[in-house]
C-alpha cells in the first residue's frame, strides 16, 4: 500500500505560487497593520476629557483616512487580480466593503480604549 500512496503522490500537481498574489496580500497585510497604528496613535493623543468616545473615535479615523484610502485601493487590486472579470466598478464596491469593515472595527476597539482611558482619569 505505502507504494501506490507514494505514485499517487508522484501524479499530485506542484503546488500553485503565485508572487504577484503573495506580494499584494503582504502590502495588504502592512498597509492594514499600518492603518491600525495610525489610529491607535491618534486615540492616544487625544483629549478624552470633554467630548464622548464616540466622537473621538470617529475624529480618530477621521485622521487616518489617506491610510484608509490607499488600503482600498491595494484591496480593489488584489480583488482584480483574484477576479479578473470583475469590472473596475464591482473591485471597488469589494474594497470599498472590506475597508469599511475594518474601519468599523478600528472605530469599536477606539471607543473602548477611550471610555478606558476616560474611567482612568475620574
Amino acid at each position: 500500500m505505502p507504494l501506490l500512496l507514494s505514485l499517487a503522490a508522484c501524479d499530485a500537481a506542484p503546488p500553485r505560487i503565485d508572487p504577484r498574489g503573495q506580494q499584494l496580500r503582504s502590502e495588504l497585510d502592512t498597509l492594514t497593520a499600518d492603518y491600525g497604528k495610525c489610529v491607535d496613535e491618534k486615540v492616544a493623543a487625544a483629549d478624552v476629557s470633554k467630548d464622548p468616545a464616540g466622537s473621538i473615535a470617529i475624529e480618530a479615523v477621521k485622521a487616518c483616512r489617506p491610510l484608509r484610502g490607499a488600503l482600498r485601493l491595494k484591496v480593489a487590486s488584489f480583488d482584480r487580480l483574484g477576479h479578473p472579470n470583475h469590472t473596475a466598478n464591482q473591485a471597488e464596491a469589494v474594497a470599498e466593503a472590506s475597508v469599511g469593515v475594518i474601519e468599523k472595527e478600528l472605530r469599536e476597539q477606539a471607543v473602548v480604549t477611550i471610555v478606558k482611558r476616560q474611567n482612568q482619569t475620574r
